[in-house]
């Protein structure tokens, strides 16, 4: 099972990497190549979180000591927390001050 967490956690880093450089390469170049936020919204956003966070979650689990039924419990509470909050976030969005 750790090499599935390894997987996970290995396509969860290149995904989010090349989101980060195809954002800003997009940024910088009036829209060529398109956002990743425009063109996979935020299900996709929340696919790559939940990726990286499953590996994480497993890994770190796995290898502190815990059993695999745990480690596998604890790395689909860390992929579902962080799947649903990187799908609810904007960033666009602006905290309001008080």
């Amino acid at each position: 099972m750790n090499g599935v967490f390894g997987i996970s956690l290995v396509i969860g880093i290149v995904a989010l990497i090349a989101w980060i450089l195809i954002g800003g390469f997009s940024e910088a170049n009036d829209g060529r190549p398109v956002h990743p936020d425009e063109r996979f919204g935020p299900k996709g956003r929340g696919i790559v979180a939940a990726l990286t966070a499953f590996g994480i979650g497993g890994l770190s689990a796995s290898y502190g000591g815990w059993p695999m039924a745990g480690a596998v419990a604890a790395a689909l509470v860390a992929a579902g927390v962080f799947g649903v909050y990187a799908y609810r976030f904007d960033a666009g969005d602006e905290p309001e001050s008080n």
